[in-house]
């Protein structure tokens, strides 16, 4: 790993401390405790890098708005890419000269029911299909990735998470946080539970094989894609695209990976003059998602 640059995604529902969908929205008392625990994640985890050689640290805050690591309380090494762009690389923006990923604390496909607040790009969406198969975040967020020669290496996330990548990217090292009620409902269980995990997640880094060794995740096209809504209704509004539909399901066919993307993000995110003005919209939007951020909760060892 020495003298290379590595790029961590950050997610908040496999973190070690998301437990309940109210850790996840923004604002709450409950998502306030949960970014304090991600950052420490992420400590962890940088931590864990630069004792292995990198140069570099790259974390992209990927969990809705992407401002939920607290910057203040960061290991100060790393390099911070908050919110979300449009190029050069759709979605994560500058990768800042990345060789290799990490997902840290993401979660199962929609439609995965042994999965932990499982969805795919927003809970709005029941399941997406393509070429026949479930679809997970981290089987695009992997292809986006590949398309500028960056490998995904590891992944963390709830045992369901765990096991879709397993099954799709079997060289990636994946390291599963349980998310036990029992365990949350006991706060000292609970504490140490956390502290001991994120120990763990800091030492099975460190079976990461050299990213020479590692395999693009390629998705092969060509693409038939269906976007399977949870309501008829939610599927007519977020579809002003005038893609094929059917009832719930939306659907669509492409010959490259990067206009499947782009379909993707057009129906779960935005209305059409909203991605017409995209290069403006989104610099407003991190100016104000920033701002909604700045208050947290104290940050203790």
């Amino acid at each position: 790993m020495k003298g290379k640059v590595a790029y961590v995604v950050a997610d908040l529902e496999g973190s070690t401390g998301a437990w309940t969908k109210a850790h996840t929205l923004l604002g709450t008392p409950e998502w306030q405790e949960a970014r304090v625990d991600l950052t420490k994640d992420i400590n962890a985890v940088s931590e864990a890098l630069f004792e292995m050689g990198v140069k570099g640290v790259v974390v992209k805050d990927f969990h809705r708005t992407g401002y939920n690591l607290i910057p203040q309380h960061l290991d100060r090494r790393v390099r911070l890419v908050s919110g979300y762009y449009t190029g050069p690389v759709v979605g994560y923006g500058n990768i800042y000269g990345a060789d290799f990923a990490l997902f840290v604390g993401l979660h199962a496909s929609g439609g995965n029911e042994f999965g932990f607040l499982p969805h795919t790009l927003t809970s709005k969406i029941a399941e997406i299909v393509v070429n026949g198969e479930r679809t997970c975040e981290a089987q695009l967020f992997a292809a986006v990735l590949s398309s500028s020669q960056v490998p995904v290496c590891f992944f963390s996330g709830c045992p369901a998470a765990c096991q879709e990548v397993a099954q799709k990217m079997a060289w990636v090292v994946t390291y599963a946080i349980a998310k036990e009620p029992e365990t949350y409902e006991d706060p000292t269980k609970r504490k140490a539970y956390i502290a001991q995990k994120r120990e763990d997640l800091r030492e099975k880094i460190k079976e990461i094989s050299h990213p020479k060794a590692m395999p693009l995740f390629i998705m092969k096209p060509p693409f038939d894609c269906q976007v399977i809504f949870h309501e008829e209704a939610e599927a007519r509004r977020l579809n002003p695209w005038g893609f094929a539909q059917e009832g719930k399901i939306i659907r669509f066919h492409t010959e490259q990976f990067l206009d499947l993307y782009q379909n993707l993000l057009k129906i779960a995110y935005f209305p059409k003059l909203a991605y017409r003005m995209r290069s403006l919209v989104l610099p407003l939007t991190r100016v104000a998602w920033k701002i909604q951020s700045l208050k947290h909760l104290p940050f203790s060892p």
